[in-house]
């Protein structure tokens, strides 16, 4: 899987979300299990607006990988659970946020992955989450 050659995608490319509730400019980084993704400027973020950040980096992430891997499909998906989500502080207005994302287990089509929102070297919040996969190949 080489998803590296689709990291110039838009977002909206890359998943289902569309704007204006996607929260993901754009895709930095997809390595292995993992990668991460620059958030979309905004007024300020709270830990509700930040967890479904790193649900829709999920997403991106999850499309670069089914990209990677020769299909042309965005990804689509359910977010299920959050777990153990600790809030350091919200995000600032203006503030440039980065997801990292990077999944810990598989069943069928559920997923685990352990979420970071971070500015900077600051941490914002971090935790889990599952997600059910849905549509695209198995």
């Amino acid at each position: 899987m080489d998803a590296s050659a689709f990291l110039d995608l838009p977002a909206e490319r890359l998943t289902a979300h569309q704007a204006p509730a996607l929260l993901v400019e754009r895709a930095l980084v997809v390595e292995g299990n993992g990668g991460r993704v620059r958030l979309k400027m905004h007024d300020g973020l709270d830990c509700l607006q930040l967890t479904e950040a790193c649900a829709q980096a999920m997403a991106v992430i999850m499309g670069l990988r089914l990209r990677g891997d020769g299909h042309a499909v965005q990804a689509s998906g359910m977010l299920v659970g959050a777990k153990s989500m600790v809030l350091s502080r919200p995000a600032r207005a203006g503030e440039v946020v980065e997801v990292s994302a990077t999944q810990t287990a598989e069943l069928g089509p559920l997923q685990l992955y352990q979420v970071r929102a971070t500015t900077g070297d600051e941490e914002l919040l971090a935790g889990e989450l599952k997600v059910a996969r849905t549509g695209g190949p198995a």
